[in-house]
């Protein structure tokens, strides 16, 4: 994760979570194999959830986490990079995931899905102990090798998203900006959602943009997560 990568100084926004019983895992070992470009997910394993550092999986591999606001696709996008339909839970009520899971891919590294910003419906308290949470996970989890923050590309970044990248970036940990819902948009719409996200974040060049529906751009962001995690 190189391009899009700044890391400004100041720290403005807190992230983290406190979550329910964490679901045993389910073996997906068996998969058909699906490909993306250079990479083949041969198998794809729920392992745990965790609400703090002492509960990160004991096998030590290499993450990449991802994260964005409640309603920007993130459970979609992580399933459609997985080739899973429904392996990371898929609400219909933004900000149910009130924990981090952790799914192991190809037996040799995680994916990690944390709880969305915003957190909707959750008290303030819970917000900042989620909160906490997330920032502890980001400052100090040392097999954490990047973090894929998703935009909703007809918007182009909220203020909570901007703090929330910004504080990130902070911590000494790469961020890769990604545009989600390509197919939501006309190419007219796409230009001007680039543009909006690429100032908002202060990019040196207009973020990768995906479609967890169409599966359009999910070969380019694997070759990044790949990246990031031989870092």
């Amino acid at each position: 994760m190189t391009d899009e990568i700044k890391k400004p100084a100041k720290v403005q926004h807190p992230m983290a979570p406190k979550g329910k019983k964490a679901r045993p895992p389910k073996e997906t070992s068996a998969q058909a194999v699906v490909s993306f470009g250079n990479i083949n997910i041969t198998s794809a394993q729920f392992v745990k959830a965790a609400t703090s550092l002492k509960g990160l999986p004991e096998e030590r591999l290499p993450m990449v986490a991802f994260l964005g606001r409640s309603n920007v696709g993130k459970s979609s996008l992580m399933n459609a990079l997985m080739g899973k339909k429904d392996l990371v839970k898929v609400s219909s009520t933004p900000g149910k995931t009130r924990e981090i899971n952790f799914f192991k891919v190809n037996k040799t590294f995680y994916l990690v899905d944390l709880p969305g910003v915003g957190f909707a419906k959750v008290n303030n308290a819970k917000r900042d102990q989620m909160s906490e949470f997330i920032r502890e996970f980001v400052e100090k989890c040392k097999d954490l090798k990047g973090l894929v923050y998703l935009v909703d590309i007809r918007h182009g970044g909220h203020d909570i998203d901007m703090e929330t990248v910004e504080s990130i970036r902070a911590t000494g940990c790469p961020v890769l900006i990604v545009g989600s819902k390509r197919d939501k948009v006309n190419q007219s719409e796409l230009a001007q959602g680039l543009r909006k996200i690429r100032e908002n974040f202060d990019l040196d060049a207009n973020p990768l943009c995906v479609s967890s529906l169409k599966k359009f751009g999910l070969d380019y962001l694997w070759e990044r997560i790949l990246e990031a995690l031989k870092s």
